[in-house]
């Protein structure tokens, strides 16, 4: 979509079209800011966050002899499956277990390495037998999700994460705000155009796709945010715990030792049948934290939509301290619950192919956005959008005031940001 034409004309039409141009070239212009800092992060969430989502299915089918075993109904208890990797990994610091619920399924655990990587060993629990191991970066699902998550950065790496994803917000908007039909219906605005020629057809490719996937798009970018180190555990948090609306199950990092967690597997066999006994169904995500005195914390991993439940045992005792079902806790903790199952493509096939179809939009927009930019731009020159000193709307002033003050990490950087544009201007005006 053009500016609009004819700023010169002196009726109220032209006027109102004028300002209309103006405010539509600042709006491109922070468009245009907003995707040059964020197209590095669109590509790299999308392609780590496609490959998560797979990574199990990919497991299966590359190794089938440790994800899988020979059914049977005699199963050995946890304590004797830890007991099994403890004689092939006495060293090894405990992450997680993760308890199938299906027969035909290997046990796993996962074993923290000293760079934050966490590498997997099968089990047989029919034996119980060690099946084998998988070095940190053969295993997709951890390396993926580390990678997603920022590794090697750690808290900067989530950082730099939260900021592209704030910005990704600030070009979708944008994006909207240029898309938007003013002269033509809207489905037609929805189908891009074939007969306005190379730059056209290009453009609309970029706006259109954009257009479709933009509620999607949005959603999983805040439902990502909970996640962050900053705006999760530093404004997320707090909030919760003030207004009383955080998951009493709280969340374990693991860390235990597994020789810890071998002298603590008989409580834990009373924790799993306990669990199994009372409906928990699903893979049994359990964790032990590295403290002498902390509980185990088990989590039905990929339990169907609406039957989370959590449970928190004494780890010698196996008391059950605290059994949680996930329909029981606050409303920002369900909603961040089911923010984070929708993310991660927990219900089903079709939220696996509908959460890559969103990736895959991602970059066909970051694609046809830089071939739309390069057939657009002056020839020599980057192609800034100029700067426009028409005044913002109030509503739209004060929605902006509010969206930085929810995220501080947009805040401060549109501050940063545009205190630069303002200097560059003035250095660019006092050289000419």
């Amino acid at each position: 979509m053009q500016a609009p034409r004819h700023e010169s004309d002196p009726t109220p039409r032209g006027a109102e079209i004028a300002v209309h141009g103006r405010l539509y070239r600042r709006f491109w212009r922070w468009h245009f800011f907003a995707a040059l800092l964020v197209v590095p992060f669109v590509l790299w969430q999308s392609v780590t966050g496609s490959l998560y989502l797979w990574s199990y299915v990919w497991m299966d089918v590359r190794d089938p002899e440790l994800r899988f075993v020979v059914p049977s109904d005699a199963v050995a208890p946890v304590s004797a499956q830890l007991r099994a990797a403890f004689a092939a990994e006495p060293d090894a610091a405990l992450v997680e277990i993760r308890l199938p619920d299906g027969a035909d399924r290997s046990t796993t655990l996962l074993l923290q390495q000293s760079d934050g990587l966490v590498r997997p060993i099968f089990i047989d629990p029919h034996g119980p037998r060690v099946l084998g191991s998988l070095d940190a970066v053969s295993w997709l699902p951890g390396i993926t999700r580390n990678l997603h998550g920022g590794w090697p950065l750690g808290a900067p790496g989530s950082w730099l994460l939260e900021l592209g994803a704030c910005w990704a917000m600030v070009m979708i908007v944008s994006g909207l705000y240029l898309w938007w039909p003013r002269t033509t219906g809207w489905l037609r605005a929805l189908w891009p155009r074939t007969n306005g020629g190379a730059r056209v057809f290009w453009r609309d490719l970029h706006a259109c796709v954009a257009a479709w996937f933009s509620l999607l798009i949005l959603s999983f970018l805040i439902s990502a945010l909970p996640w962050t180190e900053f705006w999760g555990g530093q404004v997320l948090r707090p909030i919760q715990q003030q207004l009383n609306q955080q998951n009493p199950a709280g969340f374990s990092p693991g860390g235990a030792s597994l020789g810890a967690a071998v002298l603590a597997g008989r409580a834990l066999d009373r924790i799993v049948a306990a669990a199994r006994q009372d409906g928990v169904v699903g893979t049994l995500q359990i964790r032990l934290g590295a403290a002498p005195n902390s509980d185990w914390w088990i989590h039905n991993a990929d339990s169907p939509p609406g039957q989370d439940r959590y449970l928190i045992a004494d780890r010698y005792s196996g008391e059950i301290k605290a059994n949680i079902h996930g329909s029981d806790n606050p409303v920002m903790a369900r909603l961040i619950d089911a923010g984070v199952h929708l993310h991660q493509g927990d219900y089903g096939a079709i939220n696996r192919w509908g959460n890559t179809a969103v990736a895959a939009a991602l970059i066909w927009m970051t694609v046809t956005g830089l071939v739309s930019w390069w057939r657009r731009r002056p020839k020599g020159a980057v192609g800034v959008p100029t700067r426009s000193d028409v005044a913002l709307p109030r509503m739209l002033i004060a929605a902006a005031v509010i969206a930085c003050a929810v995220l501080p990490l947009l805040g401060m950087s549109v501050a940063v940001l545009w205190l630069g544009d303002v200097l560059a201007t003035r250095v660019a005006d006092t050289s000419s």
